[in-house]
């Protein structure tokens, strides 16, 4: 590696990891604020809190990592730019995409980090975080409010898929269920439908139930009725309350497995796709938004215009977030193709922000 880019790749590590100790502390502080009284009622210990907000810190690196890439190369652009070091660069027949190669190389290998944290660590990590803050955090009487959840989706044990119309938390009950049941080909093999499933003691109840066997796609003998059955499932009143958070936290191929299964037994599957399309998208944020970092940096050298292409950059990034959450909405909802509304902010950005960089005089 060249002189020039070891001094300005070391120049960007620094701001990098002051700004990934910032934002890490502010999300545990501002969080301690928000469940300040809960803790103080409820008295946490000490090694409770410590565990809860680890926990949570891959949950947070996956959706701040753009915005501390982005400040990171705003702040050593602009440090260079200040003392003419990007000038000195330039001179000695150097074109400006190699110095900004340094940073694009650097946010790509974060996306590939941002990425694996939420493949492999994040999911897990949540879970736990959200468990002790159910078993610590809140008092015994709001553990046992009446919630109410509507139009739910998991993906059970055995290839088994359920569909649930509305799951009453304090009640542990379930009603309007369809579980779908398939065999290793990833065919239907057996359905259930239930007007109503009570958990009692440790078993799931079902009531005003019916059972159908298939194979090869074709009903075997006659649909079985019962008007109470218990039927031995995996899944606990815990894994149904989770049931809206999974397909986020599923992993890329595990959620690919998921819709195909959903698409099999006859369900829609256009949210799960936004989100597993998204699973790609999202990271490569970590690498398109440094476009943005270098042309509103690089434009002037007086300290506020300085100031203002910050402001600029920043504004362009969290603007960011505000497209990419359109337009999933709008694919969850079926207005725009699943593959489309998860990259589409990405596309436009991409576009825009190398218009921006070739503007630039190299």
């Amino acid at each position: 590696m060249k002189i020039y880019k070891k001094y300005i790749l070391g120049e960007f590590l620094k701001p990098f990891i002051w700004c990934f100790v910032l934002f890490i502390s502010l999300s545990w502080i501002i969080d301690l604020f928000e469940h300040l009284d809960e803790i103080s009622k409820a008295k946490v210990p000490l090694f409770v809190l410590c565990d809860y907000y680890f926990s949570l810190t891959p949950f947070v690196f996956v959706n701040i990592s753009p915005i501390i890439i982005i400040l990171a190369t705003i702040f050593t652009l602009s440090n260079l730019n200040r003392h003419n070091e990007i000038m000195a660069i330039k001179s000695i027949g150097v074109n400006l995409w190699s110095v900004i190669w340094i940073f694009l190389i650097f946010g790509f290998f974060m996306s590939i980090a941002n990425f694996s944290v939420n493949e492999l660590i994040k999911p897990d990590s949540y879970l736990h975080a959200v468990d002790l803050e159910e078993e610590y955090f809140k008092p015994s009487i709001d553990k046992k409010s009446n919630t109410l959840m509507n139009g739910l989706t998991l993906y059970g044990s055995h290839n088994r898929i359920f569909i649930i119309n509305s799951y009453d938390v304090k009640r542990q009950q379930m009603h309007n269920v369809t579980i779908s049941e398939n065999n290793a080909h990833n065919e239907l093999s057996a359905q259930i439908v239930a007007k109503k499933v009570q958990w009692i003691e440790g078993y799931w109840i079902f009531y005003d139930c019916i059972i159908t066997n298939y194979e090869h796609g074709q009903i075997i003998g006659k649909p079985e009725h019962f008007k109470e059955k218990v039927i031995l499932i995996d899944e606990k009143p815990k894994d149904i309350k989770r049931a809206n958070l999974l397909p986020d936290l599923m992993s890329y191929w595990h959620l690919k497995k998921y819709i195909r299964r959903l698409k099999s037994s006859g369900f829609g599957a256009h949210k799960e796709l936004v989100i597993f399309y998204n699973k790609i998208a999202f990271p490569l944020a970590n690498f398109i938004i440094i476009f943005f970092a270098v042309p509103f940096t690089l434009t002037r050298q007086r300290s506020g215009s300085v100031f203002l292409g910050i402001t600029m950059s920043i504004a362009v990034s969290f603007s960011y977030w505000g497209v990419n959450a359109l337009s999933m909405s709008l694919g969850k909802i079926g207005v725009l193709n699943p593959l489309l509304s998860a990259w589409l902010t990405n596309i436009i950005f991409l576009i825009v922000g190398i218009s921006l960089i070739e503007s630039i005089k190299k």
